[in-house]
């Protein structure tokens, strides 16, 4: 066997082992080095069709925790993996969707967050193959921003929709997680209840990224559009930013994230895009905290 066979057998082998770990079907969080392994692999092979590969062998839609798993790990590839992962992914996105769906009426916990999460997915897949500007963590460069659909104020209004939506459906998700969890009179997080959490640290990223966008955005839009005509977007990111400010708050005061993400402060108050000279305040966004998992 040459030896650049024997690498691709090596490194194969390292990916099955690796993603078969991450994605199992024991009520505990992921471990990180797992999930790393993977996101290297898709740069490795400049894609994620040997991810797709092995998880299209895996027990996704008869055992809830594996499918959970699954979508924490897809998550994570769409965010930090190759740029080829996304356009591998989005051809199994009406199966993630239907994963959903299967798990939509299961009794237990995780029925009531898998078809949230498949939701976020695919909502997340369509957001990032429609606009390209988009890294794959959501950010984008202040000034391509104002290039997008050649500064026209139509496709602005378009965006911001498009980028509430995802939120929303974040929101949406981590309201289900915390609803699954009794952590109040927890003195620690057993490990069922950090399996269910360990998604919240790509969703801390993720709509901590979209609000910024966000934000950017509605300033944009009050620059060169009526009130009237806006007041549905600014009613729906007060709702948003209501609700985002909650999920922080609740996430800072919890031991298990403070180790692992820095979490951004938001104002006291959503933005009043109606004072014409407010200039538009950006926050820090979230940021993984790097140490050894």
């Amino acid at each position: 066997m040459k030896r650049n066979e024997v690498d691709r057998e090596t490194f194969e082998k390292t990916q099955f082992a690796s993603i078969q770990k991450a994605i199992n079907r024991e009520e505990v969080a992921t471990k990180e080095k797992h999930i790393r392994t993977a996101i290297l692999g898709t740069y490795q092979e400049k894609g994620a069709k040997l991810f797709w590969h092995v998880v299209r062998r895996l027990q996704l839609s008869t055992n809830a925790i594996t499918c959970w798993k699954f979508c924490h790990v897809l998550h994570k590839l769409l965010r930090d993996g190759h740029e080829n992962t996304l356009a591998d992914s989005i051809r199994y996105k009406q199966q993630i969707t239907d994963l959903g769906n299967i798990w939509i009426h299961a009794t237990i916990a995780y029925g009531s967050i898998i078809p949230k999460y498949s939701q976020y997915l695919a909502c997340r897949m369509k957001f990032t193959s429609k606009y390209k500007e988009f890294s794959g963590n959501l950010s984008i460069d202040p000034k391509v921003l104002e290039q997008i659909g050649n500064n026209d104020i139509n496709s602005y209004f378009e965006l911001c929709v498009d980028v509430m939506d995802c939120l929303e459906c974040l929101m949406d998700l981590q309201e289900g997680i915390f609803r699954t969890l009794d952590i109040s009179k927890a003195v620690s997080v057993t490990g069922p209840e950090l399996c269910r959490l360990a998604p919240c640290i790509p969703v801390i990223l993720d709509s901590s990224q979209l609000y910024d966008n966000a934000l950017r955005i509605m300033y944009k839009l009050h620059s060169a559009l009526t009130a009237d005509t806006l007041s549905g977007h600014r009613y729906r990111f007060s709702v948003l930013f209501a609700k985002l400010k909650s999920f922080f708050y609740q996430c800072s005061n919890m031991q298990y994230f403070k180790r692992l993400v820095q979490i951004p402060l938001l104002p006291d108050e959503a933005p009043d895009f109606l004072i014409k000279s407010s200039e538009c305040h950006q926050h820090a966004p979230a940021v993984m905290i790097e140490e050894d998992l």
